[in-house]
C-alpha cells in the first residue's frame, strides 16, 4: 500500500520535486502548499506525509505541543477512509500537526485499512510532539511488536525508560523486543549443522539433554539442531526452553536469559519458569556487577571510572527494582504465603526501603520457620530508621527465643550490641558481646571490643 515517488502521477512528481527544493530553502509554507494535494490524492505516499508533518511542525512552532481533542472538526462517518484522512490533513493537521486525538483517529483508520506503516506514522507523530507521553509510546511499542518490527519496539521502550526509569513494563518489554530482534537478525540455523542429528529420535535427544556428562561439542551439535527446529516453529515452547537450557549449559548466560524471557511470554503462567528467569537474571547481573567492581578496583584512576561507578549504581538500582517487582508479583498471586512475604520484605530491605519492608516482615513472623529471621531483619529495619528502642525490643525478643549459641544467635547478639551502643548503654552492649566471646573468640571484632573494655 506504500506509494513511492515513481508511482505518483507525473503532475504530482513535479510538485514533489518543487516541495523538496522548498524544504532545502526552509520555505515551510510552500512545502505545505505543495505536498498537501499530493498526500490528499495518494494516501500511501508516506515520504510525502512525513515531510508535510515536519513542515507543519516548523510552521506551528517547531515541535510545540498542541491540543488533545479534534477541536471543531467532526469527521463524517459517511466518507470513506481516504476522504476522512484528507479532511483531517486540511482541517486539523495543517494547524495542529501533533494533535493527539486526530493522530489516534488516524491510527485507527490506518489499522482498519490494513496499513500498519501509516498507523506507525500516526503514533510516531504523537511521540514527536509529546515526548513525555509514555502511554502513547507503550501503544507504539506494542504496535511495532505486533507488526514484527522488534528493533523499533526496543528503541521505543528505551525511550519510555528515559522518561520513567522505573517503568517495569517497559523494562520487560525492552528485553522481550531485544530477544525478538536477536532471533530475527542473528541468522541462527546455518546449513553447517543442518543434518547434524536429523536421524536421531526425539526420545534419544531428550535423553541426551538430560545427561549431565555431555561434552561441549555434543551440546553445540544438539543446539544447532534445536535452532533448526526453532526456526521452523518459533512458538513451540518445548523447543524454546530446550534452546535456553543449552545456552545456559554452554555458559552463554545473556542469550539463555533472552530465550527464557521469550519462553515466559509463551506461557506467562509457568511458575517454575518465572523462577528460573529470576534466578538467571540475577546471575547475569551478578556477572556485570563483578565486572564493574573489578574494573573500578583495578584501575580507580581511569578517565571513565566515574561513568563505571554510575553504571554500577544504575545496575544495582535496576536490579533492586526488578527483584521488588518480582517479589510483589509472587505475593499478589499468593498473599497468604508468609515465605513470599519474607522475600518481599528482604527485597525492600536490600533496596533501602525500610518502611516498606516492615509490614511484610511483621507478617512473615507468623511462619515458625522464618520467625527469627524476620525478627532479626525487623530489628535491622528499625535500626536503619534510627528507631533504636524498637530495634532493641525486636533483637532481645529474638535472642530470648534462641536457646543455642549458633550462628543465628551470634548474629542477633552482635546486632543487639551495636544498637545498645548507639543508645549509649555501653554496659548492656558489652554484656551482649561477652555472650558471643564466651562461645566464639574469633567472631568478627568481638574479642577486641571485649578485651579493650578491661584496659
Amino acid at each position: 500500500m506504500i506509494v513511492q515517488e515513481a508511482d505518483l502521477d507525473p503532475k504530482y512528481q513535479n510538485l514533489w520535486k518543487k516541495a523538496l527544493i522548498s524544504a532545502e530553502r526552509k520555505n515551510w509554507e510552500y512545502v505545505i502548499d505543495q505536498v498537501l494535494p499530493i498526500v490528499t490524492a495518494n494516501v500511501g505516499f508516506l515520504d510525502g506525509r512525513k515531510l508535510l508533518r515536519s513542515a507543519e511542525g516548523e510552521v506551528a512552532g517547531g515541535g510545540k505541543k498542541f491540543s488533545f481533542g479534534l477541536g471543531s472538526f467532526k469527521p463524517s462517518s459517511k466518507k470513506d477512509p481516504a476522504e476522512t484522512i484528507a479532511d483531517m490533513e486540511e482541517n486539523v493537521f495543517r494547524k495542529d500537526p501533533f494533535n493527539i486525538g486526530a493522530n489516534e483517529q488516524l491510527y485507527d483508520i490506518a489499522m482498519k485499512m490494513q496499513f500498519p506503516d501509516l498507523a506507525s506514522f500516526a503514533l510516531e507523530t504523537i511521540k514527536g510532539g509529546h515526548p513525555e507521553n509514555t502511554k502513547n509510546m507503550h501503544k507504539l511499542a506494542q504496535h511495532y511488536m505486533a507488526i514484527q518490527q522488534p528493533e523499533k519496539a526496543a528503541a521505543t521502550y528505551l525511550g519510555i525508560l528515559k522518561v520513567n526509569p522505573r517503568d517495569m513494563e517497559a523494562m520487560k518489554g525492552e528485553k522481550d523486543a531485544a530477544a525478538q530482534s536477536s532471533i530475527k537478525n542473528q541468522g541462527w540455523g546455518s546449513a553447517n549443522f543442518k543434518d547434524a542429528m536429523k536421524d536421531s529420535g526425539e526420545a534419544a535427544k531428550l535423553e541426551m539433554l538430560s545427561r549431565q556428562g555431555m561434552t561441549k561439542e555434543q551440546m553445540e551439535q544438539f543446539l544447532a539442531e534445536t535452532i533448526e527446529q526453532y526456526n521452523a516453529d518459533q512458538g513451540n515452547i518445548v523447543i524454546v526452553k530446550r534452546m535456553s537450557d543449552l545456552y545456559e549449559r554452554l555458559g552463554q548466560m545473556e542469550t539463555a536469559l533472552m530465550f527464557y524471557d521469550y519462553a515466559l511470554t509463551l506461557n506467562a503462567g509457568d511458575i517454575a519458569l518465572q523462577r528460573k528467569v529470576e534466578i538467571l537474571r540475577d546471575k547475569v547481573q551478578d556477572q556485570k556487577i563483578e565486572e564493574y567492581e573489578r574494573e573500578i578496583e583495578t584501575n580507580p584512576e581511569a578517565p571513565d571510572i566515574d561513568d563505571k561507578r554510575a553504571q554500577l549504581a544504575e545496575i544495582r538500582r535496576q536490579r533492586a527494582a526488578v527483584v521488588i517487582s518480582d517479589a510483589k508479583t509472587r505475593v499478589d498471586r499468593n498473599p497468604t504465603d508468609k515465605a513470599l512475604r519474607y522475600e518481599l520484605g528482604q527485597a525492600y530491605f536490600n533496596a533501602g526501603m525500610y518502611g516498606e519492608a516492615l509490614p511484610e516482615l511483621q507478617q512473615a513472623k507468623s511462619n515458625p520457620n522464618l520467625r527469627i529471621k524476620a525478627i532479626l531483619m525487623l530489628g535491622r529495619c528499625f535500626e536503619r530508621k534510627n528507631m533504636n528502642d524498637l530495634a532493641k525490643t525486636s533483637l532481645m525478643e529474638a535472642s530470648k527465643e534462641l536457646l543455642v549459641m549458633d550462628a543465628t544467635k551470634k548474629e542477633v547478639l552482635y546486632e543487639l550490641a551495636n544498637v545498645l551502643e548507639k543508645m549509649g548503654d555501653k554496659t548492656a552492649s558489652l554484656d551482649a558481646l561477652k555472650e558471643i566471646y564466651n562461645a566464639d573468640y574469633g567472631y568478627k571484632d568481638v574479642a577486641r571490643r571485649v578485651e579493650s573494655s578491661y584496659t
